[in-house]
């Protein structure tokens, strides 16, 4: 009686262990570690491969070591039924779960290659029995149903130590997500720092330099004073069409791409990008609900919030101008 007590206790704690560990990773996690050859990966996987058949046959071992467990422990006393109760109850609601680099895990490793043989030998009954019992077998719910969720998720992966996102992808899929939720007066050049240009400024080396200073690529062409509360904006100079034109000279408006394209400021970035892809400008200018121009924004802003760091422009990697203009004509 006592061996059979035994052998009930060793089947029903084999069958708890081994159901505990082979689902404690995904089963693309496992995948991936047994490609990697991560040590006792692979034959832990080979099982969890056929994760129905497998949580079958555990059942029904840990099933029949659970009833022997409990009439050998009447037999002996009605406290000692109970007290198997209790102690079965525990081990299969509150045990702590296993980790996957625990002495466990290498138990569960070493015990998989008879488990895949008992299964294997017994898969014409195990597989119909799992297809009956996985019959409307609701899936898991994610937990995810807003995109705050997401973020979270994203804020939980990159505080993980064994994370293998970088924080650049994640830093990426952060601002994706939130991007929508930003507005052109929280990404804009404001007003203040906007080198307006005059449409009769002559092209020439010291415009060049003044624009270059200015660490700005695109710029609003005005007609009239800066000063003005209204300046009417007629053009777009970029710096490169400029550097283009350097040794033809000229004024500011022969070279600009004619035309403005505006946006208010309380549009969010989604229809701040619809707008540069409509009107094919790569800087509009920002106004406020009373047609006041409050800054500019350019696709740079704006593609910046997604990608994070700041988007070097073709002429910051270079701090001598006569430099990119020779290697330009070169």
């Amino acid at each position: 009686m006592v061996y059979l007590f035994a052998l009930s206790m060793l089947v029903f704690l084999m069958a708890l262990v081994l159901e505990r560990v082979y689902h404690l990773l995904p089963v693309e996690e496992l995948k991936r570690r047994a490609r990697d050859h991560r040590p006792h990966t692979a034959e832990i996987y080979k099982v969890v491969a056929h994760l129905r058949e497998t949580d079958v046959l555990l059942g029904l071992l840990g099933s029949l070591g659970a009833a022997g467990i409990l009439i050998m422990s009447v037999r002996t006393a009605w406290w000692a039924g109970l007290l198997a109760v209790l102690v079965l109850a525990w081990l299969i609601f509150w045990s702590p779960r296993p980790r996957d680099d625990g002495w466990l895990w290498v138990a569960a490793a070493y015990c998989s290659p008879a488990v895949f043989r008992v299964m294997d030998f017994f898969l014409p009954v195990l597989k119909p029995l799992s297809n009956l019992l996985y019959i409307g077998h609701a899936r898991r719910h994610t937990g995810l149903y807003e995109k705050e969720d997401l973020l979270e998720l994203l804020n939980r992966q990159n505080h993980l130590a064994d994370s293998r996102i970088s924080e650049a992808d994640l830093k990426m899929a952060f601002g994706a997500l939130t991007f929508g939720d930003k507005t052109v007066a929280s990404c804009m050049t404001p007003r203040k720092s906007v080198r307006f240009v005059g449409e009769d400024e002559t092209v020439s080396p010291k415009l060049m330099d003044e624009l270059h200073a200015t660490g700005f690529t695109f710029f609003p062409v005005i007609r009239g004073s800066a000063k003005e509360t209204a300046p009417k904006i007629v053009a777009t100079l970029a710096l490169p069409e400029l550097l283009k034109n350097l040794e033809k000279g000229g004024r500011v408006v022969d070279i600009a791409q004619r035309g403005a394209a505006f946006i208010n400021e309380t549009c969010d970035l989604h229809q701040a990008l619809d707008a540069v892809t409509q009107n094919r400008h790569h800087l509009l200018v920002v106004v406020n609900n009373f047609e006041e121009i409050t800054g500019v924004i350019t696709l740079n802003n704006i593609l910046e919030q997604i990608l994070g760091p700041k988007i070097i422009d073709e002429f910051d990697s270079y701090d001598d101008l006569h430099a990119v203009a020779g290697l330009t004509k070169k």
